[in-house]
């Protein structure tokens, strides 16, 4: 039997830390939407995301401090050795009204935001066909080995750097730069000259950072560019040891053995060409996607839900306004922000 057609007026898709919050949002707003949440068939490098105490003020305004903060320890700063041997320590002590950061346990967080949600969220294998017209969108999805469509009056782009969605409508990317991630999963270390769990240092033709993802093991992971001298020789753990062995403290977090699984992956700063649409937008790192030193990944993703879910509510009640036009706006101008900063960082 064939399933029945779905309608709804918002299609998220992507079930990670911008969608789900996003589908809380208008959840609280009474919007009817769905999370369209796709099977991974190959299992991702689990990485620690810490947030800083800035976000947690826009936390607690949206009602989700709490829930974050079950599935998150609290950190109370960072230490960097950046262009310099000299150690810089980063308290969040001074900050208010919060002084601490979260370190997330990410897989814990998004099990409690789709909890929350899950009578919005569908599962597919993938997606086939979008199909865009003025009067609104349809999606074919294959999902249990039937093919489902789903007609909406807006969509929503949250599949992170893929952007899967802006690809099928034809948005391309800009890029800022060609920096490339490499990360590995070793001990748990803690350092006896390091306070802080996380831990970010500089070396020649690239940067690091490690940091705690629970009482056994660290993640780290090293950034380069596209065609750096070290780029092939980072593909195997065992020449990390040499590549390493003049850093201050990063070196130390290494271990002899040579079989650790490394896993690369893009880190550059990315942009979509075009952020909204007539009847869709993205939102988090499918919008802008920032430089990992920034440390605000995932407050990206929770402000972007946040401007969208605004955006969403008066679109659909007061288009005239033209909502989305002004959230785009508002992400050019953090990114143009964030370029600038980037920038300086860099240059130090």
């Amino acid at each position: 039997m064939k399933p029945p057609e779905l309608n709804t007026d918002v299609i998220i898709v992507g079930s990670g830390i911008s969608g789900l919050v996003l589908s809380n949002l208008l959840k609280a707003k009474k919007i009817d939407h769905l999370v369209l949440n796709r099977l991974e068939k190959q299992k991702k490098l689990e990485l620690p995301e810490t947030i800083p105490p800035s976000a947690l003020v826009l936390l607690e305004s949206l009602n989700l401090l709490e829930l974050f903060s079950k599935s998150s320890s609290k950190t109370f700063g960072y230490h960097s050795v950046w262009n310099s041997d000299r150690l810089t320590t980063n308290n969040f002590f001074d900050h208010n009204p919060y002084k601490y950061g979260l370190k997330l346990n990410k897989k814990e967080l998004l099990e409690d935001l789709r909890e929350l949600v899950s009578e919005h969220v569908l599962t597919y294998d993938n997606l086939i066909e979008l199909d865009k017209t003025a009067e609104g969108i349809s999606i074919k999805m294959v999902s249990e080995n039937s093919v489902r469509t789903i007609r909406t009056m807006l969509i929503i782009d949250a599949t992170g750097r893929n952007r899967s969605i802006l690809k099928q409508l034809g948005v391309a990317s800009e890029s800022f730069d060609k920096q490339v991630s490499l990360s590995c999963h070793l001990p748990y270390f803690k350092h006896p000259k390091l306070i802080h769990p996380v831990y970010t240092e500089s070396f020649e033709h690239g940067w690091g950072i490690v940091s705690s993802l629970n009482e056994q093991t660290n993640a780290m992971t090293l950034y380069t560019k596209i065609g750096s001298p070290i780029i092939a020789d980072l593909k195997a753990f065992p020449n990390w040891k040499s590549i390493l062995s003049g850093t201050t403290f990063f070196k130390d977090f290494l271990t002899d053995d040579a079989d650790r699984k490394i896993v690369g992956g893009g880190a550059n700063s990315t942009k979509a060409s075009q952020i909204v649409g007539s009847n869709w937008l993205a939102i988090g790192d499918a919008a802008i996607a920032f430089d990992p030193i920034s440390s605000h990944g995932v407050t990206n993703a929770i402000y972007c839900a946040n401007s969208a879910a605004q955006a969403i509510e008066e679109q659909l009640t007061n288009p005239s306004t033209s909502p989305f036009q002004a959230y785009s706006k508002t992400l050019h101008h953090v990114f143009d922000e964030y370029l600038e900063q980037k920038s300086k960082l860099y240059e130090v």
